[in-house]
């Protein structure tokens, strides 16, 4: 007896099937943007080809624990140990210039969590 092949659904698809009528800014897209942490515990933002088209680094932590900040790239409120705050040097400023953003810490619960690449975009275009 042969077995046909499973489909294996995305998420647009199941979105799309069980909450037809689910707003079009909810409803995940391809993105052409993943968020990737190196050893040193820098950001990198690679595109699909897998150049690195941004690097971040952490800055050194300070206030309260206890306060609620939003990640710039997933839009999540959490607690501010579980987000860092990023920079990115501006190109052509001689270390004199930065960019900053808030990220999660967890990376892939993050990745997850962003419906699509505008807030990536952004900071590319920001360079």
């Amino acid at each position: 007896m042969s077995e046909e092949p499973k489909h294996i659904y995305t998420a647009l698809e199941i979105v799309q099937e069980i909450f037809p009528a689910t707003p079009a800014r909810l409803v995940p897209r391809e993105r052409a943007y993943t968020l990737e942490r190196d050893g040193s515990g820098d950001l990198r933002v690679m595109d699909a080809a897998g150049t690195e088209r941004l690097r971040m680094t952490p800055v050194e932590r300070a206030g309260s624990d206890a306060a609620h900040v939003c990640c710039d790239l997933c839009h999540t409120s959490s607690p501010r140990e579980q987000l860092h705050l990023m920079r990115s040097e501006v190109p052509g400023s001689a270390g004199r210039r930065f960019r900053y953003l808030m990220a999660c810490r967890d990376t892939d619960a993050c990745e997850a969590r962003r419906f699509d690449d505008a807030s990536v975009e952004v900071l590319l275009r920001m360079r």
